[in-house]
């Protein structure tokens, strides 16, 4: 057995939550390590389009959401970090898109047109002229409307790459046990392997591997929900990529399709890949996938009927975002931290919130002791970065 280490925290998870936490808290002088049973953003992370939205997506009945008011100032967030002036440093990081689209075939209806020309909408929202219409859209076949909104799309991969390198002295490899762990009022004590570990707190960023780890620790509150989506990847030959929301014959009170666009890897492929979420991926959870990809085939044609998807290869991928579970099962409105004695568990709900939910964790830390330098663990390997769905 190696000399005991003592740490101020140690993050379980490596996806966004765990990732983002990680950088931020290093950087505030924190001592920590993180574990991650599997690959690095291989859960959620990897599997979300990339998104950094306001919220406006939910808002589409007509009415600001609480939902819509929790993330509205999240892209502006983003932004500085992009820009190096926020509280963390992402200049290395180039978004796939700058501005997300809204588009209808034909026309609005009525009460999206006046509600995106409201004073609440001011600042939020503009219609473009044909003239400045992404080169998807400028097609003499379509016919219909675009607006454009200051949300953005990132490349996960690349995101989870440069937060990895930033603390990749702090990563490790280990699928953290209930017999890994020994609960004190004021600190954890893990045995991982040969090595022993006193950290003040553990700080729970599993995903879907919270609900399971509280249990095992005999911890009772909080619980955790699954939600689940089915999206579709579409591979195909066209060469303009879109990130917009769908609203042609909008159904509902979301999109009928969220669209993002994404290369494949391989120098040999000219395929692109977009990414299908909205209505779609909510409806395709009780389809099987030939019923999705049938059903994703249908919904291009009626909301890009202008191009051609006749020899589009259509994969889809069943997600759980996990969540705290809600009375009504519903969509939590901002991302969710809770002490239970040293315990942090933490869900950012959706990847726009990850700059919240390390504020709502900084909260609920006490300040640094231990010196923040690199905690050695022999013979433990480093967490390796996944692969985002497409290449697999």
């Amino acid at each position: 057995m190696h000399p005991r280490k003592v740490v101020d925290l140690v993050i379980v998870g490596g996806g966004i939550a765990g990732l983002w936490l990680a950088n931020l808290f290093v950087q505030r002088g924190y001592s920590l390590l993180l574990l991650e049973a599997h690959t690095l953003g291989g859960g959620q992370t990897l599997a979300s389009q990339g998104m950094i939205h306001g919220g406006l997506k939910y808002s589409l009945d007509g009415n600001l959401s609480p939902a819509t008011a929790a993330i509205a100032h999240m892209p502006a967030r983003w932004r500085a970090c992009l820009a190096g002036s926020g509280e963390l440093d992402l200049r290395a990081l180039t978004p796939l898109c700058q501005r997300y689209f809204l588009f209808a075939q034909g026309s609005l209806e009525d009460r999206l047109t006046a509600f995106f020309a409201s004073k609440l909408m001011r600042g939020r929202i503009d219609k473009l002229t044909a003239a400045d219409y992404p080169a998807v859209f400028q097609r003499t076949d379509f016919t219909g409307t675009v607006y454009g909104v200051d949300d953005l799309v990132i490349d996960t991969a690349a995101l989870v790459r440069l937060l990895r390198g930033n603390v990749a002295g702090h990563i490790y490899r280990h699928a953290l046990q209930a017999d890994d762990v020994a609960l004190q009022d004021d600190h954890v004590t893990l045995t991982l392997g040969e090595h022993r570990i006193t950290a003040r707190q553990l700080v729970l960023c599993a995903g879907a591997g919270n609900g399971p780890l509280l249990g095992a620790l005999a911890i009772p509150s909080p619980r955790m929900q699954l939600r689940g989506l089915h999206q579709a990847m579409v591979f195909h030959q066209h060469t303009d990529p879109m990130y917009a929301h769908c609203l042609t014959g909008l159904r509902g009170s979301q999109p009928r399709l969220t669209i993002t666009t994404h290369a494949r890897s391989d120098p040999r492929s000219n395929q692109q890949v977009w990414y299908l979420g909205g209505q779609l991926a909510e409806d395709g959870v009780s389809l099987n996938e030939q019923a999705l990809a049938e059903q994703a085939r249908e919904e291009l044609r009626a909301c890009v009927g202008w191009l051609n998807w006749d020899d589009a290869k259509v994969r889809g991928l069943r997600i759980d975002r996990a969540e705290p579970l809600r009375d009504d099962g519903g969509r939590p409105d901002d991302p969710f931290v809770e002490a239970h004695g040293p315990v942090l568990t933490c869900w950012p709900v959706k990847l726009s919130l990850a700059p919240a939910l390390g504020d709502a964790a900084a909260a609920l830390l006490a300040a640094p002791v231990q010196p923040s330098a690199r905690i050695s663990l022999d013979g433990m390997a480093a967490a390796p970065v996944g692969q985002v769905p497409w290449e697999h």
